[in-house]
């Protein structure tokens, strides 16, 4: 999500709309303890009110994760509709769909915190469907408008690309370091087919298992192959998307995850897993391989697929390359969410002096 609103910042977004804006990025992760995350989300609803009244804009715009996230924002959300301004949420987190499938209790406080807003705006069709039939929006107010993580950097990288058949395949993922990223299945997978072909990993990214996942690669003795790079600034990170060959993704539970997007963009083949709005973007076999989630042997197939077959990722790469640069770059984003805003906002023309 950070990713995505410095896109839009650095985008015509920020010059066709007057943005009030309110950080809400979580401090750490793991997150701090329930009695800091409460007092820091109070502090921000208590700033949200105080520029919500000072500025009173025309529409108000919510990213949400998960869980506590979902709770603030859908406050946000009604006291915005209480006051007579329509809000758009556009949730970000996969996990909460398979919550509201396994829990009615779930699905009831759910529902209530997104009814708050106007409309919804769904990375997919997964994401629509679940609007509609789980959260009960009309099918205008679930608008789809996908990620817009292509920049023209990563394009650009993509373009320029020449699949090589030279030296150990290098395989990168990036994210959160979390038991749902499926980063020990990655790290198992991988174990598997390094004791049978030349090859790397590395980490982009930290989180509740960076401990764990370290003394795994310690404990096997692949350190030397295995390289945990941490959080990298957007340089650092092109970086490492330039010298890879594979992104490799194994999630338990995605939206519409913005690392691939980008891996797309700069002409890595993808090996990912279908969850969320995946399958409706990734072809499997001709934009990536797309493979089970939590299925290590099918995890670990793909990835031998992808490293002994150079015609396979060069052809995947650049079929993926095509796609990211025509349905993920920012300015068609930006189109479809200004016109999102101005239907909300009751208003014809363009919101060249209108605030969100």
């Amino acid at each position: 999500m950070v990713t995505d609103c410095l896109i839009l910042m650095d985008s015509s977004f920020s010059k066709r709309v007057d943005l009030i804006l309110l950080d809400s990025t979580q401090m750490t992760n793991p997150p701090p303890g329930f009695v800091v995350r409460a007092a820091r989300a109070g502090y921000r609803l208590l700033v949200y009110v105080w520029k919500f009244e000072k500025r009173r804009p025309d529409a108000v715009i919510l990213f949400t994760a998960v869980g506590a996230s979902i709770a603030e924002k859908g406050i946000m959300a009604w006291y915005a509709r209480l006051r007579g301004v329509a809000a758009l949420m556009f949730p970000r987190g996969g996990a909460v769909m398979d919550a509201c499938r396994r829990s009615s209790v779930s699905r009831t406080w759910v529902r209530l915190a997104f009814r708050g807003a106007r409309k919804i705006v769904c990375q997919g069709p997964v994401w629509h469907d679940f609007a509609c039939h789980v959260l009960g929006f009309k099918t205008d107010d679930a608008p789809i408008i996908t990620n817009w993580t292509a920049t023209d950097e990563l394009l650009k990288l993509g373009r320029e690309r020449r699949t090589t058949t030279r030296g150990a395949v290098r395989l990168l993922f990036v994210g959160w370091l979390n038991r749902d990223k499926g980063v020990r299945d990655l790290l198992e997978a991988f174990l598997a087919v390094a004791q049978q072909r030349s090859c790397t990993l590395t980490l982009v990214g930290e989180g509740d298992m960076s401990k764990e996942a370290r003394g795994f690669v310690k404990s096997k003795q692949v350190d030397h192959i295995v390289t945990f790079r941490g959080w990298l600034d957007a340089a650092a990170l092109r970086h490492e998307y330039a010298v890879a060959d594979v992104f490799v993704l194994p999630s338990w539970a995605e939206g519409l995850p913005n690392a691939m997007i980008e891996a797309l963009a700069a002409g890595l083949a993808v090996v990912v897993t279908a969850v969320g709005s995946v399958p409706d973007v990734i072809a499997n076999e001709r934009d990536g391989l797309v493979v089970p989630p939590r299925d290590v042997r099918a995890l670990s197939a793909a990835l031998l697929r992808v490293i002994d077959d150079v015609e396979l990722r060069g052809r995947l790469a650049s079929s993926g390359h095509e796609l990211a640069g025509r349905r993920f770059g920012a300015e068609s984003a930006v189109d479809a969410l200004i016109e999102q805003i101005d239907s909300v906002a009751g208003r014809n023309a363009p919101l060249a002096n209108n605030s969100v």
